[in-house]
């Protein structure tokens, strides 16, 4: 049945683990029981009493820079090396989604057979939500969730290899780490149109089970009874061990009604986890799992009682209000599976207090994470698990997915996309220049300086006009360029010198450039540098995706995009919704987008003390230089690794990629006549007054870049500075034993 059979709390098994030479030596660890108490979750040591556990954790997925997760190529190394961090951070549960690959059950062993404090594991199983929606009725899926269940339980107790499958993790699982298994939570977020199909299409006749059963549950509910009921079953003749159970639950299928949604399937059904219960012989217990979010659905914005609910802090709060109603509407002790926000450049959705998903800072991130933690624990849950452990490149967002190519998506990393920026961990290009100033490194970029000298204005502002090179690098995050100056005497006066870059990837050919500057360039994108307020990039119409994907719903003047004027550039605008009308007050939210090419000021070195995770610009004085960071995704690259952007968006369509050889980089410094950065009327050819590397005839000439191509993204993990805000509330937490 499991290859073998052990009892509950028979401990680890070190002799497998010590085989591979860890050095971290043999022998069993505690035993241990894990029950639901009243309040959440409890264990008991080696045959003593019960005490409680408070759940202060993390989850950790399978997915790492160039592999998608189905690829299970975590290592070894990174998963012991993961943990220590996580113990440091006093992180107490780790939750994963479905089966690791043998080395993490390994690296699980290994570290809590050397610390005091244990890590302990809250495991699931995976179901695709593309399998779910094909299926339909969920029950037709019931054969293979029980085989998933009964290989989750196998392997945390260390019995049974695994064959290669693509998509999924195989192995030799030799390690017990059972006694580490807190509990098991199944399967993903439903959706919705399948539990109403699995509900319209089976009898409500209940379930009674011998562990868990729901008497008058809908049949999903019944189905979800069933299947966790058939995975204690097979625990306890297997290996004689039962712990708590519990179904992944989210906002959408919560069992409250919330008449302010806007979105009929945000709150068409209901999966409630009081419909399932624990018989006598289930010891251990259920409780309630659910994954909750500040920013969606919109009912946690639109819903007056939560939007002005006032938290233990005495401040508004609409996620301490929404977790007050839903701890209320359940019997269960419940654990907060996922929260979190992350710290991405790109803006997916906001949160009426400010808890947006996306244009967050890490610290603001960590700011944020923990005061969600302390709301998850001042309401009386469980505790709470923070998503996610690290970034994770292959994730797509909803207002972003159409413009990358979805196959690529692992090898570069998309700081506009929020789905990829959940992390404490990150992983940073590495080759990545640090946006501080600093040379050394640019030292291997592509260089230009000018061929002629520079329009003198003699107004005290001249050596600031005055260009002495562009340098142009990119890594699997950016493309970055540098600017270099005769002088900047403590920074640039803004009110008498502004610079543009002309960024061409098209080849179409040159273009009137906007802002006044009565000159040409080969120019798909112009940057206007003005100062921290007046920054921006900029986009030609008619290669504006925005503008071909929403720009109808956004009420654009479309023939303008189609067939632009010369010299009309656009600003990049990103949507954060596309509106909707508000139940009960027919109050309608329209349309809603922000301006992502406006460019922030900052610096970007992580081991600054000034650092700023969202700096795009940098002003270095000191070294007579400004550097630009501007993500692939800002330039329509859809896969920087093979050098592949958008094509011809009104001709083609947006999956129509097109490979491109280089990119032309032009830089002009200008006298602004006002505060628009309209260029001021020059006696010259042009109104620019120095240009890298120069121009001819009144087109600007361009240095052409070739960025280098990759198979496997080079990378270096590093903690952000969330990470510290999450291990300081998880450690006063643990400081006053709840």
């Amino acid at each position: 049945m499991a290859g073998a059979v052990g009892t509950a709390g028979c401990g680890f098994r070190g002799d497998a683990d010590a085989s591979e030479g860890d050095g971290s030596g043999a022998g069993k660890g505690p035993s241990r029981r894990f029950r639901v108490g009243d309040d959440g979750f409890e264990v008991a040591v080696d045959g003593g009493p019960f005490g409680p556990v408070s759940v202060r954790g993390v989850n950790l997925g399978m997915a790492k820079p160039g592999r998608f997760p189905g690829e299970a190529a975590i290592t070894r190394a990174e998963y012991d090396r993961w943990l220590e961090m996580m113990g440091e951070l006093n992180v107490n549960v780790v939750r994963v989604y479905t089966v690791h690959p043998p080395a993490f059950y390994r690296a699980l062993a290994a570290y809590n057979r050397s610390h005091a404090d244990p890590v302990y594991v809250l495991h699931g199983n995976w179901i695709g939500e593309e399998t779910l929606r094909e299926a339909g009725d969920a029950t037709s899926l019931s054969a293979s969730f029980d085989r998933s269940m009964r290989q989750v339980v196998d392997a945390v107790h260390g019995a049974t290899t695994v064959e290669p499958e693509p998509g999924y993790a195989s192995g030799t699982y030799d390690v017990d780490v059972s006694d580490a298994v807190l509990g098991y939570v199944a399967g993903i977020e439903w959706p919705p149109a399948v539990v109403r199909e699995t509900n319209r299409v089976n009898e409500a006749t209940g379930y009674d089970g011998e562990f868990v059963t729901a008497p008058d549950g809908s049949p999903f509910e019944a189905w979800l009874a069933a299947r966790l009921d058939a995975a204690v079953a097979y625990e306890d003749r297997a290996y004689g061990a039962r712990r708590p159970a519990a179904f992944t639950n989210w906002v959408t299928t919560d069992p409250l009604e919330h008449p302010y949604e806007p979105f009929v399937n945000e709150d068409a059904v209901s999966v409630d986890p009081d419909a399932l219960a624990a018989t006598d012989a289930y010891d251990a217990g259920t409780f309630a799992a659910y994954h909750v979010y500040p920013y969606y659905p919109p009912l946690l914005n639109e819903t007056p009682a939560y939007a002005d609910y006032v938290d233990h802090r005495g401040e508004p709060n609409s996620y301490a209000g929404y977790l007050n109603d839903l701890v209320g509407a359940t019997d269960h002790p419940l654990l907060v599976a996922e929260f979190g926000v992350p710290s991405s450049r790109g803006i997916a959705q906001r949160d009426v207090h400010g808890r947006d998903q996306g244009r967050l800072t890490e610290s603001e991130q960590g700011e944020i994470l923990a005061a969600m933690y302390a709301d998850i624990r001042e309401a009386g849950t469980a505790g709470g698990v923070v998503f996610s452990w690290h970034d994770e490149w292959f994730k797509r967002t909803w207002n972003l997915a159409p413009f990358s190519d979805p196959n690529r998506r692992p090898f570069w990393s998309n700081v506009q996309t929020p789905e990829q920026r959940f992390g404490l961990l990150a992983f940073d290009p590495a080759d990545a220049v640090p946006l501080d100033g600093s040379l050394e490194a640019w030292a291997d970029a592509t260089a230009a300086t000018p061929e002629r000298e520079p329009v003198r204005i003699d107004d005290g502002a001249d050596a600031a006009r005055e260009l002495t090179a562009v340098r142009v690098a990119s890594d699997a995050a950016y493309l970055n360029v540098r600017l270099e100056l005769a002088g900047l005497d403590g920074g640039p006066d803004w009110d008498a010198t502004n610079y543009l870059i002309a960024l061409g990837t098209t080849d179409t050919g040159a273009r009137a450039l906007p802002y006044g500057a009565d000159a040409t360039a080969p120019a798909d994108f112009v940057v206007r540098l003005g100062g921290p307020d007046a920054s921006r990039m900029t986009v030609y119409p008619r290669y504006d995706a925005f503008a071909y994907e929403y720009g109808a719903e956004a009420g654009l003047d479309l023939d303008r995009y189609r067939d632009p004027d010369p010299g009309d550039f656009t600003p990049l605008r990103l949507v954060i919704n596309r509106g909707y009308t508000v139940p009960v007050t027919d109050e309608r939210v329209p349309f809603r987008s922000v301006e992502t090419g406006r460019l922030r000021y900052g610096n970007g070195n992580p081991e600054s003390p000034e650092y700023d995770s969202l700096a795009d610009v940098h002003v270095a004085p000191s070294a007579d230089a400004i550097e630009l960071r501007l993500p692939w995704q800002l330039l329509n690259v859809a896969d920087p690794s093979r050098r592949r952007r958008l094509g011809d968006l009104w001709t083609d369509g947006l999956d129509a990629y097109e490979t491109f050889e280089s990119i032309d980089v032009a830089a002009a410094s200008y006298v602004p006549a006002g505060a628009d950065g309209t260029a001021r009327p020059l006696d010259a050819d042009t109104n620019l007054t120095h240009a890298a590397p120069g121009v001819a005839d009144g087109t600007l000439r361009s240095v052409s870049f070739a960025p280098p191509t990759w198979d496997r993204p080079a990378y270096t993990e590093r903690l952000k500075e969330s990470a510290t805000a999450v291990g300081d509330v998880f450690g006063r937490y643990a400081r006053r034993g709840e």
